[in-house]
């Protein structure tokens, strides 16, 4: 059981004598704040409850037998995750409805996120740790949302509207053990919720890091026990455990290299509508920004999972006549110190779609009247017409669930029809 007040209020500033008697194009303006509290039950159900589960092989007596035996620790203290929201928002309308929007800002604060503790137990302790309400999250941004409509002289009528979102979180407080949390590049609190972390990536290494015996020379830092070799990813050494460069490539040398998957700062789309002589085009164009996807599987990697490569990595991959490349050095099967998680295989997965058209007419009344028909459509229709992110050549969906490539594509879908209405 919770107590979740909330509290709104609204004022039409446009209804004022000092605003309606001096801005002679302004319809409407309001203001608009509000303030709230929720509660969110986070996590898998029952956690304040003792659970089993069945094991087999739990013991031999001649035969293999089932066990039981006890799941994660319970956690009889467990409480509500709480946000409190806050937004302020305007909602205005200027030359008789020629321009509309409404501007909101917001923020929320939730604590009490369920996090699992940072201490570890031995193995003989049994199960593990429950989670517990000790994080704490802000979460701001702004909503823009304008339309608009003019009919030209022509009779020609366009209606356009539009929408921005902008939202940015930062995690105030998280369990964290002191080697990130001491460490400037690993840490967890200040930072985005579940943003990326790996190694930097410096480029490839080039024949100039090696002696003639094939060993790095001095100075040159890689993974402890890799073998590596020209065109391999080369990463940056950035800490050690005594807080400063120790010539290995380790955990201490990992670093935030993107944003979180699938969660883009920024949104928004567009809809512009136009009506003329019996023609009717519509469209619904949708993207995103300040968002980041790691490749990895088959898309990243040449013979991955005894697989084939792409064509792009057959054609764009590190030879000594092209040290650019945008994939390392082939190899028959994917090597390990190039397939660790860096901001080599980091994409910009920024992106604009053309979601949605159609374009119709409508015939004319006084010729469907003739047919006993009061009105017909001929339209086409399509989906997915286009798209354009900073990647084209890699040939992935920015909207994916993930980017091993293992995953149906989104179709472009093509329709005509005829729309009859009878009297």
């Amino acid at each position: 059981m919770g107590f979740f007040p909330s509290v709104s209020a609204g004022w039409n500033i446009s209804e004022e004598d000092f605003m309606k008697n001096n801005i002679r194009n302004l319809d409407m303006l309001k203001l608009r704040i509000s303030y709230g509290e929720s509660g969110n039950l986070a996590g898998k159900p029952f956690q304040y409850m003792s659970g089993y589960e069945t094991s087999s092989n739990s013991a031999y007596f001649g035969n293999p037998t089932t066990g039981v035996h006890e799941m994660k620790q319970s956690n009889p203290f467990i409480t509500w995750e709480r946000a409190k929201k806050f937004d302020v928002g305007f909602d205005g309308v200027l030359w008789r409805g020629l321009l509309s929007f409404s501007v909101d800002y917001f923020y929320d604060k939730r604590d009490n996120m369920l996090v699992p503790p940072s201490v570890t137990v031995p193995l003989e302790y049994g199960i593990d740790l429950p989670d517990v309400n000790g994080g704490k999250m802000s979460n701001q941004g702004v909503e823009i949302m304008l339309s608009s409509t003019h009919t030209f002289p022509n009779k020609m009528q366009l209606d356009l509207s539009g929408n921005f979102t902008y939202v940015h979180n930062k995690l105030l407080e998280t369990y964290e053990t002191s080697s990130t949390f001491n460490n400037p590049n690993r840490k967890l609190t200040g930072r985005s919720y579940e943003a990326q972390f790996g190694y930097k990536s410096l480029g490839y290494y080039t024949a100039d890091d090696f002696n003639a015996d094939g060993s790095l020379k001095p100075g040159i830092a890689s993974i402890r026990d890799a073998k590596v070799q020209p065109g391999d990813i080369k990463y940056a050494d950035l800490y050690g455990p005594d807080g400063v460069p120790d010539g290995v490539i380790d955990s201490y040398d990992n670093t935030v290299i993107g944003r979180p998957k699938n969660s883009p700062q920024i949104i928004y789309g567009f809809t512009p509508t136009l009506s003329w002589k019996g023609f009717d085009l519509n469209m619904l164009f949708q993207g995103a920004a300040m968002n980041d996807l790691y490749l990895d599987g088959t898309m990243a990697h040449p013979f991955e999972s005894q697989g084939s490569a792409t064509k792009l990595q057959y054609e764009d991959h590190w030879i000594p006549d092209n040290t650019d490349a945008k994939y390392p050095r082939v190899y028959n099967a994917p090597v390990d110190h190039n397939k660790v998680p860096s901001s080599h295989w980091m994409r910009n997965a920024a992106y604009l779609r053309l979601k949605s058209l159609e374009l119709g007419y409508t015939l004319p009344g006084q010729i469907t009247a003739k047919a006993g028909m009061s009105r017909v459509r001929i339209y086409f229709a399509g989906q997915n017409l286009w798209t354009w992110t900073p990647f084209m050549d890699e040939k992935i969906d920015p909207e994916a669930g993930n980017t091993d490539g293992r995953y149906y594509y989104q179709q472009q879908a093509f329709s005509f029809g005829l729309n009859v209405t009878f009297k």
